[in-house]
């Protein structure tokens, strides 16, 4: 009997010793898809942010591109959105021809990141479809290598730009 019980207790031993390597198995994964994600969130803030400095770099409306100020303000002022012969970005020369962009943009490490931008008026803290001075730019990206329980998860990054700080 003496020789069962050190094989039940050899037994123990290796079941506790099995849980103990799951779990900590289980805690460098977690580990590991905290930090993948966590790289994956900080390329999504890196391409945003590239999208809100190339817009910074152009005119408020399409009205002062040549330096000029319209005459109303801000009655003056275009309408959003691309003009005409503006279908690129390399062709864009105001804050609003950003409106309704969408682009896939694959990253050297293979991921994909779907971005969209939608820019508007903004007056009295909410975006509006009368001219105001101010301008709201959301850029919004996506991936499906990053989710939530599932479904796809959208990071989107607000900036507001006024005419009077060009």
């Amino acid at each position: 009997m003496a020789g069962y019980t050190e094989l039940l207790q050899t037994m123990l031993a290796m079941v506790i010793v099995s849980l103990l390597v799951i779990n900590a198995n289980r805690a460098i994964l977690v580990n590991n898809q905290s930090l993948i994600t966590g790289e994956l969130e900080n390329q999504v803030i890196a391409i945003a942010q590239d999208f809100i400095e190339e817009s910074r770099s152009t005119t408020f409306d399409a009205t002062t591109v040549a330096g000029g100020v319209p005459v109303n303000i801000p009655s003056g002022f275009s309408n959003i959105g691309p003009g005409s012969g503006e279908s690129s970005r390399a062709n864009f020369n105001d804050f609003d021809d950003y409106d309704g962009w969408t682009e896939s943009i694959t990253t050297n490490s293979g991921v994909i990141y779907d971005v969209e931008i939608d820019v508007s008026y903004y007056d009295d803290g909410a975006q509006t479809a009368n001219k105001s001075t101010l301008k709201q730019m959301i850029v919004s990206v996506s991936s499906s290598n990053l989710t939530n329980n599932g479904r796809r998860k959208t990071y989107s990054f607000n900036y507001l730009r006024s005419f009077y700080a060009d």
